[in-house]
């Protein structure tokens, strides 16, 4: 498909689909909300800017919508590109979700990624 996005796990670094629920989370404080990374560019950042300032739409199978405030946002060394790491919602139903990042006024192309059990 030419408007998949590619979305990793930000724990073990393998492509989607993604589980939801985080097998690792008793190593990792309890939460079982699984953080992904995905990749952008012309991310119009300001110094100073706060993570929280990207938002993360995100629609599921079912068309629940949820925006999500990133958690991590930092450039990849040599490379045109920003990494933005935020938690997947619970209870996610498994299926295709669509995805776009907002930054204040401005909203990038929209992509899809897989969601798994």
């Amino acid at each position: 498909m030419g408007n998949e996005v590619v979305v990793l796990d930000a724990t073990l670094f393998v492509r989607d689909p993604i589980p939801v629920v985080n097998v690792l989370s008793p190593f990792l404080n309890g939460d079982l909300n699984r953080r992904v990374m995905i990749f952008a560019s012309n991310l119009p950042l300001a110094q100073g800017d706060a993570s929280s300032v990207v938002m993360v739409n995100l629609i599921d199978s079912s068309n629940q919508t949820y925006d999500i405030p990133a958690e991590d946002v930092r450039p990849v060394p040599n490379f045109p590109l920003v990494q933005i790491i935020f938690p997947l919602p619970a209870n996610l139903p498994v299926g295709t979700c669509t995805i776009r990042v907002t930054v204040r006024d401005q909203v990038s192309n929209i992509g899809t990624f897989r969601v798994t059990i």
